[in-house]
């Protein structure tokens, strides 16, 4: 399963990779919104998942949402990492069509257990 990550924060984004890699999910990882959205919109990013931050260079998790969702429709899932634990921010996410609203700090197990979750579904759905 392919999970691409949008973290800006070097060390988290890094540790990520690692964790999830390790676990045996490939693993393609940006630092900032605009490369995130090339990639999403290349031909055939090969994406089952995607874990985005909202406060991102260059381009927002926001953005990075619209564009899997105009892509892929309700085909990938969106999990969404911020350090925002307002509830606006979580309502504006979901809203936009994420399927998941992680508060950082967190735990990196629990966060797997989402991302299994999530695939075991869309995997249910085709």
């Amino acid at each position: 399963m392919n999970i691409l990550l949008v973290e800006d924060d070097e060390m988290l984004r890094r540790s990520l990779a690692f964790f999830l890699t390790s676990n045996k999910y490939t693993v393609t990882s940006f630092d900032n919104g605009t490369d995130a959205i090339d990639h999403i919109n290349s031909v055939d990013p090969g994406i089952d998942l995607v874990i985005t931050d909202l406060n991102l260079p260059f381009a927002a998790g926001q953005q990075v949402i619209g564009v899997v969702r105009k892509k892929f429709k309700d085909e990938v899932p969106v999990i969404v990492l911020t350090s925002s634990g307002v509830e606006s921010t979580e309502l504006e996410v979901l809203d936009l069509g994420a399927d998941e609203f992680v508060t950082k700090p967190f735990s990196p197990p629990v966060l797997l257990k989402r991302i299994q979750k999530l695939l075991a579904k869309q995997e249910n759905l085709r």
